[in-house]
């Protein structure tokens, strides 16, 4: 055997032996092994059968046995020359025609023409040759072969050469057997051509197969009955860091992580008893690592339809275990977000109803309260009910806000001036044992919103941390540019991929399990001890994030703080100055005909009450309907129409549009707590409604310019300019 380095490989049908200069040579030593005992048995045979049938007279038998010892002497040189391993090829077809010659004269000594009965001994030489070297070989010996007895047969025809006796139709049977020795060579180069050819095609099959079982990214093996591996791809040893000799017959079992091989036992169990089989096992690295793997394989028949062994892949899953538990964490995301739309949908409807109510109370308790004077006592209790109610609204609003319908007067904000103007009121609010800093971008961009929903962000934040850090702390707030990659928005659900702005508030504090982390953004889930808080702070501050087209995240850990990272769309614009508030006047009034559509009767009634005090004249209507048909019978002109927006049948937002094109110079005001989509600032009195701020929007609205100018938007947001 030879000594190269891939000596004793253990995958013989993938290895590219031919490729090997040392496996060339061990192939063509072996080649002349063979070749020197085939001439070595042949003189035996020789030998024998001059024993066992002696040939007359004596003196030929002892020359052909001569000739037959001297070409088993001429092995020894033969041998010598073929370990220099100079022209092997010139050296094997000169032991081919001295064989050929040698046979030649035995043929001669034998008889010559006498001795034609014997031609056949050349077949050896023809055979041996188309078998082991090529057709050309083979046809070359055949050619050597005739060409050599006929120059014996022409010798002793011109009477050079002497016959040593006479055979009865030798001269026939020579021109036969020559013919059959030319054919059977002929037909032995076509059988030599053939097998060559089919030689090259599976060592190119092979070749192939084994690039392409090496490319596969997978384990590929086979192993025995009982388990140990007989044949393996490239990936095996370079995972394990194994060498060829160390895995050869090994249990691929001994590779795995011990907690996982009962499992793979069963599993090959299974596969013996020629069922496929599929199992997860750990496989071991070369530094000791363990590698998610998993397994298939199946029964390796023999022609007996026996199980011989076990074939099957072996195929790294971690990137997919890593991919499923992303998936999973997505999910279970997904299954949070849902849960908070569905209750922020909730919390919206109930927002509705209950601006209602307390449109009413506020409103009858203002218009009560302009009739007492301060001092009266009366007038303290109605005041105590107005300024209760007026928490109630502002419980409302936050309502609204984590549902997103909270009226947003948005503007090009930069997060910087927002965080500077809000730290000296954290400081005071978050107490002398927690440190604040604040670090700002100077290069940060502007953001698209409401400066002061903006304010209630940092503030709630600020207030969750100064509670979760009793013995004190440090409290950071942050702002830089971040641009979201897809990465990131596949493990946020809501994220848009682009240019943002972050917001990060970081405390020390007491941090958040898994749990609680996960339902940090629900309305009125709290921690907190009763009476510390209503659970509606961080859920306000997720709504107004999303109402900006945000998205909101939180890292916590038991024991290492909370971080809140909020992320908003980058804009390019212009800071704009803000407008400036004309203050409060006495309430405006009228003499302008004004069609209301409400379903709620008291709050039709307050409107109605508060109107007419003012002068206007009053058409009432209890859904979309009803004041569709009033107007259609109404012969003078409806100066405005105040209409709430969600009623049974039509809504307000059909109503209008189908108003306008009755009426193209009716102007139109929405009254809502609750609208999807959104109602524009300049057409929305924001319920609950009080008198002064349904005098001075219905005032505002009939200043508008003419209506006619103006379109309905349809499933949008009521009328714009």
């Amino acid at each position: 055997m030879h000594t190269g380095p891939r000596a004793n490989y253990a995958r013989p049908l993938l290895e590219r032996a031919y490729d090997n200069p040392a496996a060339r040579d061990l192939r063509r030593r072996q080649r002349l092994y063979q070749e020197l005992a085939v001439r070595g048995g042949v003189t035996f045979v020789i030998l024998v059968f001059q024993i066992v049938f002696p040939i007359e007279p004596e003196a030929i038998a002892r020359r052909i046995a001569l000739i037959a010892l001297c070409g088993l002497f001429l092995n020894w040189p033969y041998y010598l020359a073929a370990r220099s391993g100079r022209g092997y090829r010139a050296q094997a077809y000169a032991r081919m025609l001295a064989d050929i010659l040698l046979m030649s004269l035995g043929l001669y000594v034998a008889g010559g023409l006498a001795a034609a009965q014997y031609l056949g001994v050349y077949l050896i030489v023809t055979i041996y040759a188309g078998i082991t070297f090529s057709s050309r070989a083979c046809l070359m010996a055949t050619a050597a072969a005739t060409a050599s007895y006929g120059a014996i047969l022409l010798l002793q025809h011109a009477g050079i050469l002497s016959a040593p006796f006479d055979l009865p139709n030798a001269a026939t049977i020579a021109a036969f057997n020559l013919v059959i020795l030319n054919i059977a060579g002929a037909l032995t180069a076509i059988l030599a051509r053939a097998l060559r050819d089919s030689r090259r095609r599976l060592r190119a099959t092979a070749q192939e197969l084994e690039r392409f079982v090496e490319a596969i990214p997978d384990v590929i093996y086979v192993l025995d009955r009982a388990g140990r591996l007989s044949l393996w791809n490239q990936k095996l040893e370079s995972v394990t860091g194994r060498g060829a000799e160390d895995l050869k017959g090994k249990p691929l079992i001994d590779l795995l992580a011990e907690d996982d091989r009962d499992a793979f036992r069963a599993a090959l169990a299974s596969g013996l008893e020629d069922k496929p089989f599929e199992v997860a096992s750990r496989l071991g690295g070369a530094d000791g690592a363990l590698t998610a793997y998993q397994w298939t394989g199946a029964a390796l028949t023999d022609e007996h339809g026996q199980v011989s062994g076990l074939t099957g892949v072996g195929r790294d899953v971690t990137e997919r275990q890593r991919a499923e538990e992303v998936l999973r964490q997505r999910e279970s995301e997904m299954r949070q977000l849902q849960k908070i739309e569905a209750i922020g949908r909730l919390a919206g409807g109930v927002a509705h109803d209950f601006n209602n109510v307390l449109t009413v109370v506020i409103g009858r308790c203002q218009l009560l309260l302009a009739r007492y004077q301060p001092e009266d006592p009366v007038y303290q209790d109605l005041d105590q009910i107005e300024s209760t109610a007026q928490r109630a609204a502002s419980l409302t609003r936050q309502l609204l806000a984590f549902s997103r319908n909270q009226a947003s007067a948005q503007q090009p904000l930069d997060l910087n001036t927002t965080v500077a103007s809000v730290s000296d009121m954290l400081g005071r609010l978050i107490g002398e044992n927690i440190r604040l800093a604040v670090t700002l971008d100077p290069t940060l961009d502007l953001v698209m919103a409401d400066p002061g929903q903006i304010e209630q962000v940092i503030v709630n934040f600020a207030v969750n941390a100064r509670d979760a850090m009793p013995d004190g702390g440090r409290l950071s707030i942050a702002t830089r540019n971040i641009t979201l990659n897809a990465e990131f928005v596949s493990v946020h659900p809501g994220a848009i991929a682009g240019p943002h702005v972050l917001l990060e508030v970081r405390d020390t504090g007491l941090g958040m399990h898994e749990a609680t982390r996960q339902r940090a953004f629900e309305p009125f889930f709290t921690t907190k001890a009763p009476g510390k808080g209503c659970g509606l702070g961080l859920s306000t501050v997720y709504g107004i994030i999303k109402q900006h087209g945000g998205c909101i995240a939180v890292e916590s850990a038991p024991g290492r703080g909370a971080a809140f990272s909020v992320y908003l769309p980058r804009i390019e614009a212009a800071i704009e100055a803000p407008r400036v508030d004309a203050g409060r006047g006495p309430f405006p009034g009228g003499e302008e005909t004004i069609l209301i559509a409400e379903d709620e009767e008291a709050v039709r009634g307050l409107v109605c009450e508060i109107l007419r005090r003012l002068g206007y004249r009053v058409l009432v209507a209890g859904d979309g309907v009803e004041a569709l048909a009033l107007s259609q019978r109404f012969p003078d002109r409806i100066h405005l129409l105040l209409t709430d927006v969600i009623m049974p049948g039509m809504d307000g937002r059909e109503l209008a549009e189908r108003m306008l094109a009755a009426r193209p110079d009716t102007r139109t005001l929405f009254m809502s707590g609750y609208a999807e989509p959104p109602i524009p600032d300049d057409v929305l009195l924001q319920k609950p409604v009080t008198p002064d701020a349904l005098a001075r929007k219905v005032a505002e609205v009939l200043r508008q310019p003419p209506p006619h100018r103006r379109h309905a938007v349809g499933a949008g947001p009521a009328l714009a300019d």
